[in-house]
């Protein structure tokens, strides 16, 4: 029952029914969570008998991620494949140990500026108006950008939801750490690469990832929470090695560090490309910083653990592989560190554990490493990109939204339902996962890993490998596409929302207002600027780097923006198709998205459900007509609720809802 309809029961926000408030009460049917409101409860199981909707179930309590989990979630992300690929690039670009270390500490600046900008929005928005009619209050939300970017981004309408859209689905896939753990395993086995081998390997570790966590999420949770740890306890190997062989020769490091060439640019590029090249690729290994965002609603007690993990997590990381790439430039010497399409990981673990083991266990361990931070990554992303997408698909811009909207339980007798075993109960599972979204990840992942593999031309040089050329394309694109575009919108929304005249931000900001326009400024400006540079031509450097000059220099940010413009034709024409169905057979496409919440006893607002209900709709002869459903769904107008009192007569009542308008 709403806030306008009846008074609050025991003080209590319960967000119900068009975005709008209403209050939980202490007794109530235990079909469903205990303290709901019986209106609420009503909502539920009427939403549960409804052909055209889904009630979706937000783990908490002991479903919810815990602290650790964040944790292990966010490491598991940051330690990929990125710490030990990126490294070749940067020193061969800059051809200087002082500029290569600077623009790691670029990076770092980046993720901790982001960390802070990321924080904010996600404790911040999306905002409702309590039933009173005269506060708000912010509500965390899972999705990432999404719905940052819809409250940044209110008209058009659909443009940002598609645009974000469009660029998640083809950028956010895990094909790249696929291959990368593919070639760790053949490497730390000793075994030949063929195209065969790397794909099938490839296909493997993603079709295992979704299978995972479409049928167990408690398991899924766990093998984050041991690559996580495992990861962690890797790095600080990495960083024992290193250290270990100084006190044991410190001549390199001498050599290198000299105040007098440490930062000689005589052999640097005098243009700008290959340094934006090398901070992007600085960028890529800290992109994962925000990836408790993407399951912020399924945290627990998020406003308390999600700012303190997250921080320090990533301060943590971020640390250690500056750390790391240091002690690369400490024991590598010049002549190897600066030497274009080399393994500098290698090179490191070559010249500390190699100094006591054998070519072959060298290989071994370093292929063991780079195939854990790999598959580790597969495994944590695969896990919050299918609540991303499945975000998405409530957003209604796809087609048949509400099947990949609905997660799903499994069992070994009935397989994947959406619907509980007995329809005579209707609570639901905490571990029901997105299994449709997840499918709709391993089909995307899928073509990237064959085309990634069988799409690139064989190279004649022994040293080379036939899946790099496409391999750092993918990377250098999804860095500019994913990353450098819209943390450099997030960046920018933030300041504007900070310093746009008779803006309240910073009163509902819980991030002070000179720490976050700081943070705002250095995000947004240290990702703008590989974001226009990469973009200036240098004659002297015509083909990515690591590619043997098989990919044209401007590849990865066309490909980018490429993705962008289909964005907006896609959103053209689904504006389009909603403008035709109305036109020709006077049908309106709606969607009712009902939050419903309730107020932890720390004082905390939790999403404990949401229903979502999706149809076209026309009048005839006053009477309210269903047509067939096309699962394509649009947000109704903001703080409106309608309702059909009389089936015969038609009559419809439409009111705005003064205490229930969400921010969007």
């Amino acid at each position: 029952m709403t806030a306008t309809e009846q008074q609050p029961i025991q003080g209590e926000p319960q967000q119900s029914g068009s975005g709008q408030p209403t209050t939980t009460g202490r007794d109530g049917d235990t079909g469903w969570r205990p303290g709901l409101d019986p209106s609420d409860e009503a909502r539920l199981t009427q939403a549960r008998k409804e052909q055209f909707a889904i009630v979706e179930e937000i783990p908490t309590d002991n479903a919810s991620l815990g602290w650790y989990s964040v944790s292990c979630l966010i490491l598991n992300r940051l330690i990929g494949s990125g710490i030990f690929n990126s490294s070749s690039v940067i020193f061969s670009n800059t051809q200087s140990i002082g500029i290569s270390l600077f623009f790691w500490l670029y990076g770092l600046t980046m993720a901790i500026s982001g960390t802070i900008v990321y924080i904010e929005l996600g404790l911040t928005v999306p905002r409702y108006r309590l039933g009173d009619g005269t506060s708000k209050i912010s509500v965390v939300r899972s999705g990432g950008e999404l719905p940052y970017l819809n409250y940044f981004i209110k008209r058009p309408r659909f443009l940002a939801t598609c645009l974000f859209g469009v660029s998640f689905l083809i950028f956010g896939n895990t094909s790249f750490n696929s291959i990368a753990s593919a070639v760790a395993v053949l490497q730390a086995s000793n075994t030949k690469e063929t195209r065969g081998m790397v794909a099938g390997i490839a296909m493997a570790v993603n079709t295992f990832a979704c299978l995972l966590h479409s049928m167990s999420r408690k398991w899924g949770i766990r093998l984050n929470n041991f690559f996580g740890t495992a990861k962690l306890a890797m790095l600080f190997c990495m960083v024992v090695f290193g250290f270990a062989q100084l006190g044991k020769d410190g001549s390199v490091a001498a050599t290198n560090f000299d105040r007098t060439t440490a930062f000689s640019t005589a052999n640097s590029p005098e243009e700008v490309y290959r340094y934006a090249e090398a901070i992007i690729l600085a960028i890529f290994p800290f992109s994962g910083f925000h990836q408790a965002n993407y399951v912020l609603a399924e945290i627990q007690h998020p406003r308390r653990n999600f700012a303190q993990v997250s921080f320090f997590c990533v301060a943590l990381i971020a640390s250690l592989v500056v750390t790391v790439n240091i002690l690369y430039a400490a024991v590598i010497p010049k002549d190897i560190l600066f030497k274009p399409n080399h393994d500098q990981a290698f090179e490191f673990f070559s010249h500390t554990i190699g100094r006591v083991a054998s070519r072959t266990q060298t290989q071994a361990i370093c292929g063991s490493f780079r195939a854990l931070s790999a598959i580790g990554n597969v495994i944590v992303f695969t896990f919050t990109a299918a609540r991303v997408k499945q975000e998405i698909a409530k957003e209604g811009i796809l087609p048949y939204s509400l099947f990949f909207a609905s997660s799903y339980s499994f069992s070994v007798s009935n397989g994947f339902r959406r619907l509980p075993p007995s329809r005579s109960s209707y609570q639901l599972y905490s571990s029901r996962a997105p299994a449709a979204a997840l499918a709709l990840h391993w089909v995307v992942t899928s073509i990237a890993i064959l085309a990634t593999v069988f799409g690139t031309m064989e190279l004649s040089s022994p040293e080379s490998r036939f899946h790099l050329s496409a391999y750092y394309l993918g990377i250098a694109a999804f860095a500019y596409g994913l990353d450098l575009i819209w943390f450099s919108v997030m960046g920018i929304g933030v300041l504007c929302l900070r310093l746009w005249p008779g803006s309240k931000w910073r009163q509902k900001s819980p991030i002070p207002h000179t720490l976050g326009v700081a943070a705002a400024a250095t995000f947004g400006a240290t990702n703008a600027f590989p974001l226009v540079a990469i973009w200036i031509p240098d004659p002297a450097a015509k083909f990515l780097s690591n590619t043997s000059d098989s990919v044209i220099w401007y590849a990865p940010q066309t490909y980018g923006i490429a993705v962008l413009v289909f964005g907006v034709v896609y959103w053209l024409c689904f504006r389009f198709y909603i403008y035709h169905r109305k036109m020709k057979a006077g049908e309106s496409l709606e969607i009712v998205r009902i939050p419903i919440f309730w107020r932890s006893p720390i004082g905390e607002l939790l999403q404990l459900y949401e229903i979502v209900k999706v149809r076209w709709t026309r009048y005839i002869q006053g009477e309210k007509r269903e047509s067939t459903i096309i699962r394509l769904t649009e947000f109704g107008t903001p703080g409106y609720e309608t309702r059909t009192t009389s089936a015969v007569s038609g009559e419809r009542i439409s009111k705005r809802v003064s205490g229930a308008r969400k921010d969007t």
